[in-house]
């Protein structure tokens, strides 16, 4: 893709992982990035959760070096896809700064979701989409944990990351057990049981996030969260972890690139 990689610092600096700034004014955006990086966050992945959002984060991506993108179609979306909703979704990930498929996945636990009998059609296809195109997945996953990671596996998707994990164990280990990846958002800072699970995740495979504009750690749970907020997150994962922030930086940096920007084989 001819990537400029040097934009994604190797240490001292966070990466949020996952963010939804779509609603968001090109003034309000550069405002948010520009306090995120006086926080440390250098670098924000933003997701989509349609083929509209989708549009609007190839159009950000080109606004900021610091932004990379994800497009794909959420299971929240998906009985509302017009007919051709699969080319217009290739064509959106021909842009350079879009380096995944999603967010797509499976929901289970909420009811405003689609049943499940219409979530999977439309994750499956986009699964086949990824891997025909050699992109990695951003995974949406509750309560069907296990059953996302193994039809992952099944399409042959090498490389995906389960965002916003809120998991139990069982489930982690079967993410894992395919080589895939984790991420944890401010929920850690006030679900103790959760933060403990952040230790089972090996390094290599860790990711923090915002998921912007909800899901803010603490102290600012219940009110809108923003990129700059992945700084407290990471802190407390750290901290957990008993390793220098520094570190975790460094080693989160590295699955950033791993992950979508794997060095040819």
């Amino acid at each position: 893709m001819g990537e400029d990689l040097s934009l994604i610092d190797p240490v001292s600096a966070w990466i949020d992982l996952h963010a939804h700034l779509d609603e968001l004014s090109d003034s309000e955006l550069a405002g948010a990035l520009a306090e995120a990086a006086a926080a440390g966050v250098t670098t924000v992945c933003v997701a989509s959760t349609d083929l509209a959002t989708a549009a609007v984060v190839v159009r950000q991506c080109g606004l900021h070096s610091s932004l990379w993108g994800a497009a794909g179609i959420s299971p929240f979306s998906v009985d509302s896809l017009p007919d051709d909703w699969e080319a217009r979704l290739r064509n959106l990930l021909q842009n350079d700064r879009i380096i995944a498929v999603g967010e797509i996945g499976l929901d289970e636990t909420n009811p405003k979701y689609p049943p499940l009998s219409l979530q999977l059609p439309p994750f499956e296809r986009q699964l086949e989409i990824a891997r025909k195109a050699d992109l990695p997945v951003i995974v949406h996953c509750r309560g069907a944990e296990s059953r996302a990671a193994l039809l992952c596996r099944d399409h042959g998707i090498a490389r995906a990351v389960f965002h916003c994990f809120t998991g139990d164990s069982a489930s982690l280990s079967a993410i894992l057990a395919f080589g895939y990846c984790v991420s944890f958002s401010g929920i850690v800072t006030f679900s103790p049981g959760l933060l403990g699970r952040v230790a089972e995740v090996p390094l290599d495979r860790l990711f923090i996030e915002t998921d912007s504009p909800w899901l803010s750690p603490v102290p600012w749970r219940g009110r809108v969260n923003r990129p700059c907020r992945a700084a407290i997150t990471g802190e407390a994962i750290a901290k957990t972890l008993g390793i220098a922030p520094g570190k975790l930086q460094e080693a989160m940096t590295g699955n950033f690139r791993r992950l979508f920007f794997p060095s040819p084989q």
